[in-house]
């Protein structure tokens, strides 16, 4: 089996009209959610039906939008009756903080809880097996600390940036990969964001199969629309599936 990725967001922080970037694979039969801001609960339980079915959520770094739906998801497992485990999956310095994100929201919630969460730690240069898959990180260069990811299985390699600027150590990592959904936020180049022209031509020199542009701002997307569509990369919508084999 490949990877079967569903764009459940395509949008930057602020944006009104689109669901903030978050993304849900399906590979070795397991489901991932990849980031999971405050816009993000609903298109997931849209696409998801069983509070099963995640199996790890992997979350690349600590701005709201790409976390702080943490609490009214997990709170729904809850309320569902969700018993079986889940992996929670990010830098360490990060686990702390999402850890207290669900009792910020919900306190006394997560004691209540029917299923183990196990926190596992996300960290350059360290793979982690987890059920058939292989999971590297390589830093961006971002406000924050983020952590883009690969996901690589037998079938193939799939990458998601997270937010920021492409680094050498990125760059490697995405190296070869069938599948790579970057964030590119404007046509201008930025210290802390991708821009379309540098994320397209790093991903031709990286040998990047398949390319997909998200976070793109809202005054850009709505604005030079035309413009974004006549580029070397899709910009998929909301919904859109980029199917993987």
């Amino acid at each position: 089996m490949g990877f079967e990725v569903t764009v459940l967001g395509c949008g930057e922080a602020f944006d009104e009209r689109y669901t903030n970037t978050s993304l849900l694979v399906r590979a070795e039969q397991k489901t991932i959610l990849l980031d999971c801001g405050y816009s993000a609960p609903a298109p997931l339980w849209n696409a998801v039906h069983d509070a099963s079915e995640l199996d790890l959520i992997y979350i690349s770094h600590t701005h709201a939008d790409h976390c702080f739906g943490l609490p009214a998801v997990l709170g729904r497992m809850w309320e569902e009756g969700r018993t079986k485990p889940l992996v929670i999956l990010s830098q360490p310095p990060l686990l702390g903080p999402l850890r207290g994100l669900m009792e910020s929201g919900y306190p006394g919630l997560a004691a209540r809880f029917q299923y183990p969460i196990e926190y596992r730690e996300a960290a350059p240069a360290t793979p982690l097996d987890w059920e058939g898959m292989r999971f590297a990180f390589a830093p961006t260069r971002h406000s924050v600390t983020n952590l883009a990811v690969r996901v690589e299985t037998g079938a193939g390699k799939f990458c998601y940036s997270g937010d920021g600027q492409f680094t050498d150590d990125s760059r490697a990592l995405f190296a070869g990969t069938d599948l790579l959904v970057h964030e590119a936020y404007s046509f201008e180049p930025s210290p802390i964001h991708g821009d379309f022209a540098g994320v397209i031509g790093m991903a031709a020199e990286q040998n990047v199969r398949q390319l997909a542009l998200v976070h793109i701002k809202r005054t850009v997307r709505r604005g030079e629309w035309d413009r974004i569509q006549a580029l070397e990369a899709r910009a998929p919508e909301p919904g859109e599936r980029l199917v993987l084999y």
